[in-house]
């Protein structure tokens, strides 16, 4: 029997104090990461507009100096455009970086044909996918639609039966495919796609041997000269990472040896792990991050979020199978 709605409210006000009694209790540092690979603090400095900025690195607070990331976000977040004309200026959020990441590398890289295929795996319903349709032949967006703890939201299965209700920018339906798919096991044929790429989806997988398993499938199913791009979580504290329920924080000691996981994958550059002042000058509560999601109002930037002892962002990686002509 479905609950009333006053049981349905209190249970919701039950959860969001949870979250908050656990945003305030005291929990012990983790021990620092034994790898040999750390983030480091830049030295404060102005920002070159001319640089060109990395593809593999920690999300950073000036990456919104960069008019192609801002581009690449008004692009995909129109209706935030609409609302702020200055849009993302003041709203700066680790997730419309991602998308901006992923938007500017495709491009960078040349990886992306007109008559291209495109692989999302723990796509939901972000707007990549709805954007790719628009430069790609074919994009497959791949979840456990109407499973998993994310069934309510980016989960939601129906994206399945109705993509268009979550659309929020123009794009192709006829070239958009929605499969339930669980990405440690993608029924595609070796080679097939241009493209795979996963945003902050593979460290919810289970772990850091998960999070491999389904680099290498991506690795399978994309052709020789193709690309897979993650943006997953990065500690950047320099505390070990962890294993909690449905989530992991990697170390950059385990993204530089998840990057290494897969023998015919090789990363396009180095990763940059440094990270700036600025950045990490505001750390907002993974709670606090979860209350703000459910009320739909968010204090900007929100970038490092922290979690038992751990500051995390960000990472993007933009890796290449070899093999191919590029």
């Amino acid at each position: 029997m479905p609950l009333p709605g006053w049981a349905r409210s209190l249970a919701g006000e039950t959860a969001a104090l949870r979250l908050r009694l656990a945003a305030r209790r005291p929990s012990p540092t983790p021990a620092p990461d034994p790898g040999n690979v750390a983030v480091t603090v830049r030295h404060p400095a102005a920002v070159d507009l001319d640089r060109r900025m990395p593809l593999c690195k920690l999300c950073e607070l000036e990456d919104w100096r960069d008019p192609r990331r801002v581009a690449a976000i008004r692009r995909c977040l129109p209706y935030l455009s609409a609302v702020a004309a200055d849009f993302p200026r003041g709203m700066e959020h680790r997730k419309h970086w991602e998308f901006a990441q992923l938007l500017a590398g495709i491009e960078e890289l040349a990886a992306l044909r007109e008559d291209g295929l495109v692989l999302s795996v723990g796509a939901g319903h972000e707007e990549p996918v709805y954007e790719l349709t628009n430069r790609a032949r074919w994009v497959f967006a791949t979840d456990v639609y109407g499973g998993g703890r994310f069934r309510s939201l980016e989960g939601d299965g129906r994206m399945l039966v109705d993509p268009d209700r979550f659309a929020r920018l123009p794009y192709r339906r006829d070239r958009l495919v929605v499969q339930w798919m669980d990405g440690l096991d993608l029924h595609h044929e070796d080679g097939t796609f241009d493209v795979a790429f996963s945003l902050s989806s593979i460290e919810h997988f289970g772990g850091l041997h998960a999070a491999r398993e389904a680099l290498r499938e991506m690795a399978r199913v994309v052709r020789p000269g193709g690309s897979v791009a993650v943006a997953t979580e990065c500690v950047v504290n320099g505390v070990a990472g962890h294993r909690g329920r449905g989530l992991a924080l990697f170390t950059p000691g385990e993204i530089t040896e998840l990057a290494r996981a897969c023998p015919n994958l090789e990363l396009v550059e180095p990763i940059d792990f440094g990270i700036s002042p600025a950045t990490m000058g505001k750390v907002k509560p993974l709670s606090e991050a979860l209350l703000e999601a459910r009320r739909g109002v968010t204090d900007y930037p929100a970038i490092v979020f922290e979690h038992r002892g751990r500051q995390f962002t960000s990472v993007f990686l933009f890796l290449r199978k070899r093999g191919g002509d590029r």
